[in-house]
């Protein structure tokens, strides 16, 4: 799959912000081969975020042409948060509060990956019970197993004017891209795309999974 050139013009910039490694307990994917991918598709950078580990930013060595914005899925103990620009370890089943606290203390911007899908161990109307009003929500993921989830992710988001991002959610080489979010082009580094999270200038967009591929990748990341 080549993302559509159209997406990636003068204006905007194509990062996948929600990717995971064989660091993570339930994929396979090798650091070489996600890099490679992501060069041949077209993005310009993508963010490794395995489920509560940073192993991969303290592994990774070579040149690549990408912008590799370091994070980390977290399982806290009412679901999972990432925490973008964050390249340390942040323990896991602490509290909502207790985990945005310590990634804004690492420096990090704190995106809500599939926010109503229930099915994947998304944080849903929890949030509200904390300050949620500088967190981003991924309004689209890949991996969710229906529309209705991301649709509900963009109106809660559009709602209570948040900061919207976008993420295959890739445990397969092959799936990354498949949702993205757009980034100003003028964001060169990491603090810069992070700084665009913020001030709401970032959008998600992509498709999702078909019933048959989330098949398909649980038989190939299980076995």
């Amino acid at each position: 799959m080549i993302i559509d050139s159209k997406k990636a013009n003068e204006k905007y910039s194509l990062f996948d912000l929600h990717v995971h490694s064989f660091y993570s307990y339930d994929c396979k994917s090798k650091p070489k081969d996600i890099l490679k991918q992501a060069e041949k598709i077209g993005l310009s950078g993508l963010a490794i975020t395995d489920h509560n580990t940073v192993s991969f930013h303290k592994s990774i060595r070579g040149e690549t042409s990408l912008l590799i914005i370091p994070g980390i899925e977290i399982s806290t103990s009412n679901g999972h948060l990432i925490g973008l620009g964050v390249s340390e370890l942040i323990e896991k089943n602490k509290s909502i509060a207790e985990t945005i606290e310590l990634i804004f203390d690492y420096g990090g911007e704190i995106v809500v990956p599939h926010p109503f899908d229930f099915l994947r161990k998304g944080i849903g109307r929890k949030i509200t019970k904390v300050n949620f009003s500088n967190l981003a929500i991924e309004t689209v993921n890949a991996s969710c197993l229906t529309k209705v989830f991301n649709n509900k992710a963009r109106n809660f988001a559009e709602k209570n004017s948040l900061a919207q991002t976008g993420g295959s959610d890739s445990h397969r080489v092959k799936d990354i891209g498949l949702a993205y979010t757009l980034v100003p082009k003028d964001a060169e580094t990491v603090d810069d795309v992070l700084e665009s999270i913020r001030k709401k200038k970032t959008l998600g967009e992509g498709s999702i999974l078909s019933i048959y591929e989330k098949i398909i990748r649980s038989f190939q990341i299980h076995f």
